[in-house]
């Protein structure tokens, strides 16, 4: 009697074959998945003369999902502009800018970074904004008109003058003036024929229902917030073009 193993039937090579690919094919899924939903510190070419400018901060990971209070509701950057028309100035109605990114991360397996810019400016403009109280917002805002706006120089003197922290204050007006150059960059790109006076963002939480509640239950859609109306900022127009192609592609 031999005391020779047993050969592997040539079905039985074969089916391990078939199991390694499957587990390769499947672990290069996974990665390429990742890789592309998860890039690099790094502005996406759309937006990239932007955010190099004034944006970088809105590039950094967050862990939020990881963290003990987990994400439970959305952010929308809100804009308005104002318009000379003749002798008088004309405002526009709010706009959900993030509708625009909304869509590119509905129809985007591994949406680019450009796709949540506008809610990190959102998140980012809240949390600068909740280092001072409701009342000094409300006063900051009804300091101004869409006829006479804020210059960051004014923004930055008004908020001294309500004894707001140095470091806070710093904070609001460095992320208020990124804000302000994105809204002015988007108004020129949509309506670059007409004379923009003024600009303001406002954000918006719509919190998402619990997921025990999640086939009873609605979004509830928050008031918009409103900043201060602003001076538009310096046109530049390589950044501009970089934001009206990215709105062209994807509106």
């Amino acid at each position: 009697m031999s005391n020779e193993p047993p050969t592997p039937s040539r079905a039985s090579r074969v089916r391990g074959v078939v199991v390694v690919l499957v587990v390769l094919v499947t672990c290069v899924q996974l990665f390429g998945v990742t890789f592309i939903s998860i890039p690099p510190q790094s502005a996406p070419p759309g937006t990239r003369a932007a955010s190099e400018l004034v944006l970088n901060a809105y590039f950094e990971e967050e862990w939020k999902l990881f963290a003990p209070s987990p994400v439970n509701a959305d952010r929308d950057l809100m804009i308005q502009a104002a318009w000379r028309d003749g002798d008088t100035v004309e405002v526009g109605e709010w706009v959900n800018i993030t509708a625009v990114d909304d869509a590119v991360v509905a129809h985007s397996v591994g949406a680019p970074r450009s796709a949540y810019l506008t809610s990190r400016l959102a998140g980012g403009l809240d949390a600068v904004w909740s280092n001072v109280s409701a009342e000094v917002r409300r006063g900051v805002s009804d300091e101004t008109t869409e006829s006479s706006p804020l210059t960051t120089e004014d923004l930055h003197d008004l908020l001294g003058a309500e004894e707001v922290t140095g470091l806070a204050r710093d904070l609001i007006v460095e992320r208020d003036q990124g804000a302000t150059t994105y809204l002015t960059d988007v108004f020129r790109s949509l309506e670059p024929d007409r004379e923009l006076v003024a600009v303001r963002y406002g954000t918006r939480l719509s919190t998402a229902p619990t997921w025990d509640q999640r086939h009873e239950a609605e979004k509830s859609v928050g008031a918009v917030i409103d900043g201060p109306w602003r001076t538009p900022a310096r046109d530049d127009p390589e950044r501009r073009e970089s934001i009206a192609g990215y709105l062209e592609r994807n509106s």
